[in-house]
């Protein structure tokens, strides 16, 4: 099977890309195919009036290992009470509808409060669930991110949570094999 891990933000830097490297080791000892689809990879071609309609090599590129995925982890930090404008940006240039249709998505939310990016995952599930994506239900939440992590290592520093994205790891696994009929 291969999983896409989606690093929903292009900040440098960001937490969420510790994350999504922890997740795609995780699914890779699992035995699946991984590809982490970094929003730092995104070039200024996809701000171009013409991005629509005529797309660049840099954004062909992008969706087309987006569209490989059997399965996709989104990995969202939550800014400004929602999820970044990059993520959206991408999702808008994937085709419609297969880009999203019938594609199995779990949830990643993180963020330095206390609502652990549940408004930010919830907002970019409407965006996804518009586009009739397959949503698993176990979702993920850390908050106070920035403490959650042990900078030395780029893992999370919590064993509880380490547990929990191990679970959702696996449990995801599972409802991609059935979704799929893998």
């Amino acid at each position: 099977m291969h999983i896409v891990i989606l690093c929903g933000t292009n900040r440098d830097g960001s937490l969420s890309r510790m994350l999504s490297k922890q997740a795609a080791g995780i699914y890779t000892d699992l035995g699946h195919s991984v590809d982490l689809l970094d929003m730092n990879e995104i070039t200024p071609e996809f701000l171009a009036p013409t991005a629509y309609k005529e797309q660049g090599d840099n954004i062909t590129g992008l969706v087309s290992r987006f569209m490989k995925a059997d399965g996709v982890v989104c990995v969202i930090p939550e800014y400004n009470g929602s999820f970044p404008g990059i993520l959206k940006l991408f999702i808008d240039m994937l085709p419609f509808p297969e880009g999203l249709d019938q594609r199995a998505c779990a949830f990643i939310g993180l963020a330095a409060g206390q609502f652990q990016g549940l408004r930010a995952v919830e907002h970019f599930q409407q965006v996804v669930g518009y586009r009739n994506a397959l949503q698993f239900p176990r979702r993920l939440f850390i908050g106070d991110s920035y403490k959650q992590f042990d900078f030395a290592t780029g893992l999370l520093a919590d064993q509880e949570l380490t547990d929990r994205l191990q679970q959702q790891s696996e449990q995801f696994c599972d409802y991609v094999a059935k979704n799929k009929g893998l």
